[in-house]
């Protein structure tokens, strides 16, 4: 329904213009009217109108005003002005205030409904714009926790290079100046897996600061990796402090939410840059398996502190524990990744038959689609588009070995709705056309 207010100081002049409109747009109409500017300027705060007709010269308040005092409070209306001939100069002031167009007395209907259906194809346009630019906000607002965690995981397993990291931490406005690790060991945590790592998630959002950010990884070999961070004007010493608050925090918030469950959690010391990010990781791995107690955590600056030897830097016995964990990490994140590519082929290969898009099958898998197409060509060396088209090309190959299927109706079979689309898509797979090929066919 689109709200249309017709604003003039004549009666008639009202009347005629609803008539028009109500007779001759086949859009469904609310049509309100005002007599003068003020009461044009109540209406329209009251009724919201998409388009209003305003006459210019009007008693009292007079089109140029109630205009600029409408427009000011409700700047996407539209405006068309409704002058006459001697007061053509106040129509282009019009324009200049922000009306959209403007029709001069005695209009012609066909000139009335011509606007009229003009201006509702802008605003269906703008609406179109408008639900599509906030469809897009909020596939972003879903996939900043996504992107968060691959950056976790990027750092953890070392499965994407320095410069993706610094872009993934760059879309998501992360500061990586320095970065302070803490590791959450959870054994056992099977069934608590989902809850616990939800309670981190929720403690990210309590802690939440201007100057402190955070992110974290999923649950992998038993253990989180939450990584805290903050730009050039942050000291490593203030960092590292937020990390021992953060672990007494979270510390709490298990014994709340889990009291039975064991936690361990290690914390590295602050460090600069991608390469700091991943020497505090190694650090809170190890200070987890240091953490003495039911629900405890332990410093690896405190054991460094406290040892006679340095730690984790000349002897490599010290690394195994991350060594270990790191390939862990590594299998079970490749496990996971062929897991859902093997659901999204089979998937494919389920519904070939009719039109499939890569977001469909992203949601299936529960991936953005952004990521799901990364991760498909990685696994598969080819793109989405041209995995689906081979699926395609080859059923219709077996099709093709039928000789009462017409090359048509194997079109429409394999999914494709323009026969000769389907001609040129085979020619560049195969090398030859459909006919070439079924030709082919019949010959051996």
């Amino acid at each position: 329904m689109y709200r249309i207010l017709i604003v003039d100081d004549e009666a008639l002049e009202r009347e005629g213009m609803r008539w028009i409109m109500t007779n001759m747009i086949k859009e469904p109409l609310d049509i309100i009217e005002a007599e003068n500017g003020r009461d044009a300027i109540q209406k329209a705060s009251i009724h919201k109108p998409h388009i209003i007709f305003m006459d210019i010269r009007m008693p009292g308040m007079d089109g140029l005003l109630a205009l600029r005092s409408i427009k000011a409070e409700s700047p996407q209306v539209k405006f068309v002005l409704v002058t006459a001939y001697d007061y053509f100069d106040y129509a282009q002031e019009a324009l200049r205030l922000g009306a959209n167009d403007y029709i001069v007395k005695p209009a012609k209907r066909q000139e009335i409904t011509a606007l009229v259906e003009r201006l509702i194809a802008d605003i269906k346009q703008e609406q179109e714009a408008a639900e599509s630019t906030k469809a897009r906000e909020q596939q972003l607002v879903e996939l900043i926790p996504l992107v968060k965690s691959e950056l976790a995981l990027g750092l953890i397993a070392e499965t994407i290079d320095e410069q993706e990291l610094l872009s993934m931490a760059d879309s998501l406005q992360l500061p990586l100046d320095q970065v302070c690790a803490l590791v959450i060991a959870l054994p056992d945590s099977e069934l608590l897996a989902k809850e616990l790592v939800q309670q981190v998630r929720t403690l990210q959002l309590q802690l939440k600061s201007s100057r402190y950010y955070s992110f974290s990884s999923t649950l992998v070999n038993e253990h989180i990796a939450l990584f805290l961070s903050g730009d050039e004007s942050i000291r490593s010493e203030e960092l590292q402090d937020e990390a021992e608050r953060w672990s007494s925090e979270l510390i709490d918030s298990f014994k709340s939410c889990a009291p039975q469950q064991q936690v361990m959690i290690g914390i590295g010391s602050s460090h600069e840059h991608i390469q700091g990010a991943r020497r505090s990781y190694y650090e809170a791995v190890f200070a987890s398996t240091t953490a003495t107690g039911h629900q405890a955590s332990s410093s690896f600056q405190h054991i460094e502190h406290h040892s006679p030897q340095p730690l984790l830097q000349n002897k490599a016995e010290q690394y195994a524990y991350v060594q270990q964990a790191i390939k862990l990490i590594r299998q079970e994140r490749e496990q996971h990744t062929y897991s859902v590519i093997d659901a999204a082929i089979s998937y494919m290969n389920r519904n070939y038959k009719r039109e499939l898009s890569l977001e469909e099958v992203a949601e299936q898998v529960r991936l953005n689609p952004y990521y799901f197409s990364k991760v498909f060509k990685q696994q598969t060396g080819e793109t989405f588009i041209d995995h689906i088209t081979r699926i395609r090309i080859e059923h219709a190959k077996r099709w093709m070995s039928q000789k009462d299927i017409s090359l048509k109706e194997i079109c429409y079979l394999v999914g494709y709705n323009d026969p000769n689309y389907f001609s040129r898509v085979f020619k560049k797979v195969t090398g030859i056309t459909p006919s070439e090929y079924r030709a082919k066919q019949s010959s051996t």
